[in-house]
């Protein structure tokens, strides 16, 4: 008898000894197990295809990379108070990430907290914008104005003064306006600048506007970008070029553009943040960046309700949208 207990002991032990050897083989090459789900909180200013590009590109980069993340997106509709909510919440609730798309989305963020880490999208000069922290990076849309303004001169040789509509009150317009400033007096073109810091005050200053100028520039401007379409229709009627600082103008009826990518902004804002998550990585050891100007994009109508050919160095190179 005490043979046969001793018999069933140890058969006992070996079948324990396998379910154990099984399990950490299990654990080990991965099979069975879940991943950690990432909780990131997204706070944008504002609805607009620019900065809603950003986001999906964001999203867009962890899909790829098989990482599972709950996206709680949250919307401040322009104002600065609901932007400030939407950063304490998120703070509150010990979000994993904050991705934060406009500097008036971002500047709560980073006042906000000094641990959870902030990437950033879509915001022209972080440094001026203050953002710039220990638990804070990004990708910015600063873009190359002259390389731009070079390509308007290509398209129109004959263009001396170009408008430009900004919001006075958003701190990357004014940067991107001096930016225009600066490369338009190496270009030795004149600049008249018109600000609004309201959206009612746009159809009169595009009237003066119109009748000042050669071309029309439009910088990445919240503001501006909530009624491209009645800035292009007054301008295309005047027979003006006007020069889109991104994608999303010429959607709008702008003539043209050589700008960055807001998806590929968010995509690599993404990536940041999978460094920063999966990869252990802190903010402050990747430096904040901005991308190269992508492929030029022409409105077809808007090329044909203006008369212009296009030059053939800028047709080879040309995306044409209808």
């Amino acid at each position: 008898m005490k043979k046969l207990l001793i018999l069933i002991s140890a058969l006992t032990l070996m079948v324990l000894s396998c379910g154990n050897s099984g399990s950490e083989n299990k654990g080990s090459s991965g099979a069975g197990t879940s991943s950690k789900k990432y909780r990131i909180g997204i706070t944008q200013i504002a609805s607009h295809p620019a900065l809603d590009s950003a986001r999906e590109g964001f999203k867009a980069a962890f899909k790829e990379a098989g990482i599972e993340a709950d996206f709680d997106e949250k919307n401040a509709n322009g104002e600065t108070a609901n932007a400030n909510l939407i950063a304490n919440n998120f703070v509150s609730s010990k979000e994993d990430l904050i991705f934060a798309i406009a500097t008036n989305a971002a500047q709560p963020a980073a006042q906000a907290t000094n641990d959870i880490p902030v990437v950033f999208s879509a915001i022209t000069d972080p440094r001026s914008a203050g953002i710039l922290k220990d638990n804070v990076t990004g990708v910015s849309d600063r873009m190359d104005v002259k390389q731009q303004l070079e390509l308007l001169k290509k398209l129109s040789p004959n263009i001396k003064t170009v408008g430009v509509l900004y919001n006075s009150s958003e701190q990357n317009s004014k940067v991107q306006v001096e930016d225009l400033k600066k490369a338009a007096k190496e270009l030795g073109i004149n600049i008249v600048e018109k600000s609004i810091v309201q959206a009612n005050e746009i159809p009169q200053a595009v009237d003066n506007l119109v009748r000042e100028i050669d071309a029309i520039y439009l910088p990445t401007d919240n503001l501006v970008a909530s009624v491209v379409s009645l800035i292009t229709d007054k301008a295309t009627a005047a027979k003006k070029i006007v020069f889109g600082g991104e994608a999303a103008h010429v959607k709008g009826g702008a003539l043209i553009t050589q700008g960055v990518s807001y998806y590929e902004i968010g995509k690599e804002a993404g990536k940041m943040a999978i460094e920063i998550l999966k990869n252990g990585k802190k903010p402050s050891e990747i430096q904040f960046k901005t991308m190269p100007l992508n492929e030029i994009v022409v409105n077809g109508k808007t090329l044909a309700a203006l008369g212009i050919s296009l030059p053939e160095d800028i047709k080879s190179k040309a995306q044409v949208i209808q």
